[in-house]
């Protein structure tokens, strides 16, 4: 081979290379999220409240809240985009007629949720879009001692 063709083959590979390792060290796209959380305020109040409302109505039945709130809450959903929990009540809930709420409705139950988690509300209401909940991280309170039982 040529001197040339070495450099050629040089460069080929390590690019190659810094291709592959980026692409096995990027973290997936559903840890990576922009600086929101939800601990800035990312609902609203009455969004909340009538989540609530539309809990009771249509969720209750099925499950209670301490299955969505707390440790199984955090283990599940903490650090992770708003937007794969979305996409989990959308697909799933309520569990005797799935994706037969409305998106705004769908909306206001995952507020609901926030709220139960203790996550502050804020006067905006929580969009009804995949492509901004994917931007917001869902930082779940970690209750002090004194709280625990």
């Amino acid at each position: 081979m040529t001197f040339p063709a070495l450099r050629w083959l040089h460069t080929f590979l390590r690019v190659a290379v810094t291709l592959c390792l980026s692409a096995i060290l990027a973290p997936p796209a559903s840890a990576q999220t922009a600086g929101r959380s939800t601990k800035d305020r990312v609902y609203s109040a009455a969004q909340a409240a009538e989540g609530r409302d539309l809990y009771d109505g249509r969720c209750k039945n099925c499950h209670t809240a301490i299955s969505h709130t707390g440790p199984p809450f955090r283990a599940n959903w903490d650090k992770r985009p708003l937007s794969d929990l979305w996409d989990y009540i959308l697909e799933k809930m309520p569990k005797d007629a799935p994706g037969t709420l409305e998106e705004d409705e769908y909306a206001k139950v995952l507020a609901y949720i926030l709220r139960m988690n203790g996550m502050p509300a804020g006067t905006e209401a929580l969009p009804a879009d995949k492509k901004l909940l994917r931007a917001i991280r869902i930082d779940a309170p970690v209750p002090k001692p004194s709280q625990q039982q």
